[in-house]
């Protein structure tokens, strides 16, 4: 990777990261507040209806966004032609969604959903003008612009709209005109940041390229939204809207971190492998660097959620949400998982090796389905093991393909888990030790999760910092290395890092 690529992928990281914490303590306070507000039902309602869109909008854009992205040479045409197709599309679901609304009522027996369903795809449109916006921005890696639009839009959209919303006793409502407000002002802002061009082109020839990988791309990702959607479709058909609003809260308590975290680097790291897909050897060692580095970040962060989820769900969801606990305890050892074979994914993206990719996303469509009827007696608890046991498939069928595609051995692709298992461990056993003190003590609830935080924080830095696993030295020497800071030391942060790579390297010697 050049050291301009680099670059810009840590000033991209260091903006989409910027944005990300800032939406996350946001979205703390949101569903804090909406979950006193409303009913689980109303979440519930809106998970359905979510769930009934997302069958549309992988062809709704025929994957052009993520092609703008991975095309190695880019033309005013192929703009264009992305910016025709995505509005044309996006027009087509919305009026098709609007028409068969009504058909929902034959999988969920639930009128309710309907409305919701119908008012919801105007997200189709909305997202059809600013898809390739948004793409050109994450290509050229302008993800300060991003970050300022996608943050300034939540604050307005959710903390100002939704909340005052469900005060008035707009109800479910509030949700989802929440959502159709951020949407809206983040196409707005993208048009204004990428200001491309949006006359539309019929030359075949500007559409060839970007429907070839995207049409591919659009089907990987309709089999995997039914994959990561078995669970509520299934819960929603068996259990109802009440067991459905309490699955999908604890999912969300964990996912959403998580999501956030990921979302941020994916979209700084998908257009700099693509800049790599050429250099097999190159892109091996950033995918080894990056998956250890995340899964050093996650897998302690989930096993922490898990050990508080008691204090996690009386604090930010209430005594009305307890049959949550369980299930976020079990999601907290899926859902990282999930998370860290996500680079398996772009490398595959980027290379476009898809056919692969759609193999493996139908082989665990299989698996889950058949994992939930197994387990279907065990409850919400049991669709959260079925996750779990299927992210292990997951990670297995990954790890064979990234051994034929980057020549990567099983050992050193195991190996990139070892420092976030360690840490996790660790981090899980003082949070539980001392959340058992705490709780004898009973003492409040905010009380104990905010101890819970500052000590697994603590132990978690010191972890990284004081003591990383050999595995995770090698990364941040590499890291240290390609940031170029031992030829930057005027400043002092400079020189801290100067020193700290140093003694990363004396310890590494050492063993």
């Amino acid at each position: 990777m050049s050291k301009n690529l680099a670059s810009k992928a840590v000033s991209g990281l260091k903006w989409s990261s910027a944005g990300t914490i800032a939406n996350a303590v946001m979205q703390i306070g949101y569903t804090s507040a909406m979950a006193r507000l409303l009913a689980p039902e109303a979440f519930g309602l809106v998970a359905l209806s979510a769930v009934i869109l997302r069958f549309g909008y992988y062809f709704a854009n025929l994957g052009l966004n993520q092609a703008i992205i991975q095309k190695e040479e880019l033309t005013t045409e192929n703009i264009r032609a992305a910016f025709t197709s995505s509005a044309l599309l996006g027009a087509v679901f919305t009026v098709l969604a609007w028409a068969l609304a009504p058909y929902a009522t034959l999988i969920f027996d639930m009128p309710e959903v309907v409305p919701i369903v119908r008012v919801m795809a105007l997200a189709f449109v909305i997202g059809g003008v600013s898809a390739t916006a948004t793409s050109l921005l994450q290509r050229n890696m302008r993800f300060k612009e991003l970050s300022i639009v996608e943050t300034a839009s939540y604050v307005v959209s959710y903390l100002g709209v939704g909340i005052l919303l469900a005060w008035l006793d707009f109800g479910v409502w509030s949700l989802v005109y929440a959502s159709l407000v951020q949407q809206l002002l983040v196409a707005i802002g993208a048009h204004a940041m990428a200001r491309h061009n949006v006359l539309p082109v019929v030359r075949w020839e500007a559409y060839r390229a970007l429907l070839a990988y995207g049409s591919k791309m659009s089907v990987i990702s309709f089999f995997e939204f039914i994959y990561s959607e078995l669970a509520t479709l299934l819960i929603g058909r068996v259990f109802g809207a009440f067991k459905l609003g309490i699955y999908n809260r604890a999912f969300m308590l964990v996912n959403l971190p998580m999501y956030n975290l990921t979302r941020t680097v994916s979209r700084v790291v998908f257009p700099s492998f693509s800049k790599l897909q050429s250099e097999t050897a190159t892109l091996a060692k950033v995918y080894l660097s990056s998956t250890t580095l995340l899964a050093t970040i996650i897998i302690p962060v989930c096993l922490g959620i898990m050990v508080a989820a008691p204090e996690i769900v009386h604090v930010l969801l209430g005594d009305q949400w307890l049959e949550a606990i369980p299930v976020l305890q079990v999601l907290s050892l899926a859902i990282p998982l999930s998370f860290v074979t996500m680079f398996a994914g772009i490398v595959c993206d980027a290379k476009a090796v898809l056919n692969w990719k759609i193999v493996i996303t139908i082989t665990l469509i299989v698996v889950i389905s058949g994992l939930f009827f197994l387990l279907r007696d065990y409850g919400l608890v049991g669709f959260g093991f079925a996750l779990l046991i299927s992210e292990l498939v997951r990670i297995g069928m990954y790890q064979t393909l990234m051994k034929k595609i980057l020549e990567i051995s099983y050992w050193k692709q195991m190996r990139v888990y070892l420092p976030g298992i360690m840490n996790g461990a660790v981090v899980a056993i003082v949070v539980y030790l001392l959340s058992s003190l705490l709780r004898n003590m009973e003492l409040p609830h905010l009380v104990v999760m905010v101890s819970q935080m500052i000590v697994g924080g603590f132990v978690f830095l010191a972890m990284i910092l004081l003591f990383p696993h050999s595995a995770l030295r090698e990364q941040l020497q590499m890291i240290f290395s390609k940031l170029g800071v031992q030829d930057n030391p005027s400043s002092y942060y400079g020189r801290m890092l100067m020193r700290y790579r140093k003694s990363l390297i004396k310890e590494t010697e050492q063993v």
